[in-house]
């Protein structure tokens, strides 16, 4: 069925991804790419994005989805006990991503992970640290 599948690829003119590598693309989560404004605890928005941009063990950049669920996002607020964020990875298929989160309180620090099968993701782990407020009465 395969060869058949390749055949037909081949007479079309196109060559499947697995056919020009000899193997699957694997996801390299250190030269896979992370900015925007939601890494930057100046920028206040009422909710805040940034983006990923998943690249290959070669540092080619992919062009198509390399999966829904390849990255995992946390984001947490370490002095405090519980931490009320949204978070939303939006897969955009053109081998990027738009995170998306929205906090329901303010936090004087906000650690955000970008992992992908357990290991962090170019430069995360990414701390936003905010303006300590002194409370005099």
């Amino acid at each position: 069925m395969f060869s058949i599948s390749l055949l037909s690829c081949l007479f079309l003119g196109t060559v499947p991804a697995l056919a020009q590598t000899g193997g699957e693309r694997r996801l390299s989560p250190e030269k896979s790419e992370i900015w925007g404004p939601g890494l930057k605890a100046h920028v206040v928005l009422p909710a805040r994005y940034f983006y990923i941009r998943a690249v290959d063990t070669s540092g080619e950049q992919f062009t198509s989805s390399p999966g829904e669920k390849v990255f995992q996002v946390k984001i947490s607020a370490p002095d405090e006990q519980f931490t009320r964020v949204g978070v939303q990875v939006l897969d955009r298929k053109d081998g990027s991503f738009i995170v998306r989160y929205r906090m329901y309180a303010s936090y004087r620090n906000l650690k955000i992970e970008v992992k992908h099968h357990g290991q962090h993701v170019a430069e995360s782990p990414y701390v936003l640290r905010g303006l300590k407020k002194n409370f005099q009465g």
